[in-house]
């Protein structure tokens, strides 16, 4: 089912993005860690964004690649974090944000797709899976929830200053909610949400571990051999 779904999932976003790009601009270029409006800009698999000196550090890309995906041009021109000045989002959260949903999404896929054609490869019997890969995949169960979160905080934090984007903004309807009850509600959903978390691991530990019943009359398994047939 992923093996399938996911690539769908990455056509889904990438249109997804080139619609961000239409009316969120601010957005995608604190996405991109794109400071300067530039033609043919690279696609930083790794930078940290200096929001003091609006520039990246340590920066590794791939030439025109954010003009390419953005685009499907490598010359376009994308339009850089400085030419907000009616505001923009705080770089760095958007910006890690990102690679962590996209770096998670094709994780899934490598897993996905890997798992795939071990599990073909072994005959369809994922109890010939080698342990290793067999506990790569449990890990991945949390993968999904990893690239959402992360997801919305590159919609949420992406978004700022807006509330409703160019017409109103954030500070113009903020709570008045003392910061102390804020933080009391947020507390006890966490709390909630732990617990929840809790109960639901140990539930599909105790199922995945639990015991198939034989049906009564069938004849005992034979144990495997040890030696050699006479």
């Amino acid at each position: 089912m992923g093996a399938v779904l996911i690539p769908l999932q990455i056509l889904a976003g990438d249109m997804h993005g080139l619609n961000t790009l239409e009316h969120q601009p601010a957005k995608v270029a604190a996405m991109e860690g794109v400071w300067e409006t530039q033609a043919g800009a690279p696609l930083l698999l790794f930078a940290v964004p200096d929001q003091t000196a609006r520039t990246n550090h340590f920066a590794l890309g791939i030439p025109q690649g954010a003009s390419l995906i953005l685009k499907h041009d490598p010359q376009a021109e994308i339009q850089g974090v400085n030419d907000f000045k009616d505001g923009h989002p705080p770089v760095a959260p958007v910006f890690w944000a990102f690679r962590i949903m996209v770096g998670t999404g094709v994780l899934m896929l490598v897993a996905s797709w890997g798992g795939l054609w071990l599990l073909r490869r072994q005959g369809w019997s994922a109890a010939q899976l080698p342990r290793p890969v067999l506990a790569g995949l449990a890990l991945m169960a949390f993968s999904g929830w990893t690239a959402t979160v992360a997801g919305w905080y590159v919609t949420e934090v992406g978004r700022q200053p807006w509330i409703v984007q160019g017409l109103l903004r954030v500070d113009e309807v903020a709570s008045a909610v003392p910061g102390a009850h804020i933080a009391l509600t947020l507390a006890l959903y966490l709390t909630v949400y732990a617990a929840l978390l809790l109960a639901y691991v140990s539930v599909v530990k105790h199922m995945a571990e639990k015991p198939v019943p034989m049906p009564e009359g069938l004849p005992p398994r034979a144990a495997p051999a040890t030696g050699a047939a006479a």
